[in-house]
C-alpha cells in the first residue's frame, strides 16, 4: 500500500504515528511537509528516516509535487485541510484514482467564517475527500456541517508517542515512588495559550498556600516575559521530545489554561505519562481525556481564580489521591495510540481497496461510501 501524506509542519507525535505507519508490512510512504516552524523548532534529524519526502518553505515551492505524486501513485492520499492550494490541486487531480482523506483539527464554534464554509462547502470543499479524519467528537460536529455523514468520519487522528511517555508512568509505579509534586505548563508563551491566565493563578496559588508546588513551563514566545522572575516558576524554553519526556517525569500535574486550543497533544502526553490534567473549557482534548474528579478538572477560560482553587486542591491532595488520579489519567490515554492511528488508516483504505476499487466508472464515489460504512474506525 502506497501512501502520500501532505502534511504542513511535522511534529514528534505526528513522526511516532508515520513510523508506526511505516513498520507495517508493504505499506511505502511518500510525505510533503514544511519545514520546522521557529516556535516549535523540531530537531529535523528524527525525520530523517523518511527517504521519500519533499520538504518546503512556501507554497511556491510546491509546483514539484504533482510529477512526484504521479511517480509515486498513491493508494490513499492523506492531506492537511484545505488551506494549501497545492494539496487542493493534488486532491482534485487524484480523484478516482486514490482514497483522498482530508484531515482538521477545527472545532465548531459558529463563527461567521465556519458559517460561510459550510454554505460553500459543496462546491468547494466536500468534493476533495472521500472521507475526513479529525481527532474527536468537537471536530465531528463542524464535519458534519461540511457535509461529510457519519460513515465518512474518521476519528482518532492526533495521539502522542504513547510507548515512551507510558513507561514514565509505568515507571514509577514499578518504583514505588509518589506521583511528583510540581505543576508543568508545555506550550507556545502566547495569548491563546492563556498565559496571563497562568501567571495569574499561580500568584494567587502561591498567596494562599504554605506549601506551594512549583510550575515548570516548558516553551517559548512572545509572552515569555510574563512569566520571568516570577516566584515558583521554572521557565524550561523549547524541548524536543526527548528532553519533555524527562519534564514529565518531573511533575504530577499539566496546567493548561487555553483561550484556544482545537485539540491540545500535550493532554494525552501528559495521560499517557499519568500526569493529572487542569485544562480549560476551551481545550479540545478534554472531552476525550479529562474527566472531573476522576483525573483532573475541568475550568472556565480566563477564570485565574478558579483555577487557582483547583491548583490548591491539587496540591493539597494525599499521595494516595494522587496516585488513584495518576492511574486514570493513564487508563484514558489508551483510547488513542501511534498503533491505532495506523490501524484505523490500514482499516478503512483495506475497505476501500475491497470495495470502490473495483469500480471503474462514475459509481466510484458511492462505492467508496460503502467501504467506509463496512467499520467505522475509531
Amino acid at each position: 500500500m502506497r501512501v502520500g501524506i501532505l502534511w504542513t509542519k511535522l511534529s514528534g507525535y505526528l513522526n511516532a504515528c508515520l513510523q508506526e505507519l511505516a513498520s507495517r508490512e508493504g505499506v511505502q510512504l511518500f510525505v510533503s511537509h514544511q519545514t520546522p516552524a521557529l516556535d516549535a523548532p523540531f530537531d529535523e534529524s528524527q525525520f530523517a528516516w523518511m527517504k521519500n519526502r519533499l520538504m518546503w518553505r512556501a507554497n511556491s515551492e510546491l509546483n514539484a509535487i504533482e510529477p512526484k505524486l504521479q511517480e509515486f501513485n498513491p493508494d490513499v492520499l492523506i492531506f492537511a485541510g484545505w488551506a494549501v492550494p497545492a494539496y487542493r490541486r493534488m486532491a482534485k487531480v487524484f480523484a478516482g484514482k486514490c482514497l483522498r482523506i482530508m484531515t482538521m483539527d477545527n472545532c465548531w464554534l459558529g463563527t461567521a467564517k465556519q458559517r460561510l464554509a459550510t454554505q460553500i462547502a459543496p462546491f468547494y470543499i466536500r468534493p476533495l475527500a472521500d472521507a475526513v479524519w479529525l481527532p474527536g467528537e468537537r471536530q465531528a460536529v463542524f464535519a458534519r456541517k461540511l457535509g461529510f455523514e457519519q460513515r465518512e468520519i474518521l476519528r482518532g487522528l492526533y495521539c502522542c508517542d504513547q510507548r515512551r511517555l507510558e513507561a514514565i508512568h509505568s515507571g514509577r509505579l514499578l518504583a514505588g515512588s509518589p506521583v511528583s509534586r510540581a505543576f508543568l505548563f508545555v506550550g507556545r508563551f502566547v495569548q491563546d495559550k492563556g498565559i496571563d491566565t497562568l501567571v495569574k493563578a499561580y500568584e494567587i496559588y502561591r498567596a494562599h498556600s504554605s506549601n506551594p508546588w512549583p510550575l515548570i513551563c516548558c516553551g517559548t514566545g512572545p509572552l515569555h516575559t510574563l512569566l520571568e522572575n516570577e516566584p515558583g516558576i521554572q521557565i524550561e524554553g523549547f524541548l524536543q521530545p526527548e528532553q519533555l519526556r524527562y519534564r514529565f517525569g518531573q511533575a504530577g500535574c499539566l496546567v493548561l489554561p487555553s483561550d484556544f486550543e482545537p485539540w491540545a497533544v500535550v493532554v494525552h502526553e501528559a495521560a499517557s505519562a499519568g500526569l493529572l490534567i487542569l485544562a480549560s473549557e476551551n481545550v479540545g482534548a478534554a472531552v476525550h481525556l479529562v474527566q472531573d474528579n476522576y483525573n483532573g478538572y475541568i475550568f472556565g477560560g480566563k477564570d485565574a481564580t478558579g483555577l487557582a482553587a483547583l491548583l490548591q486542591r491539587v496540591s493539597a491532595m494525599t499521595d494516595e489521591r494522587l496516585d488513584e488520579m495518576s492511574r486514570a489519567s493513564h487508563s484514558l490515554s489508551l483510547q488513542f495510540s501511534p498503533r491505532h492511528w495506523a490501524q484505523t488508516l490500514l482499516d478503512v483504505a483495506g475497505q476501500w481497496a475491497g470495495g470502490a476499487k473495483v469500480a471503474a466508472s462514475g459509481v466510484l464515489a458511492n462505492k467508496t461510501r460503502q467501504a467506509l460504512h463496512v467499520k467505522s474506525p475509531v
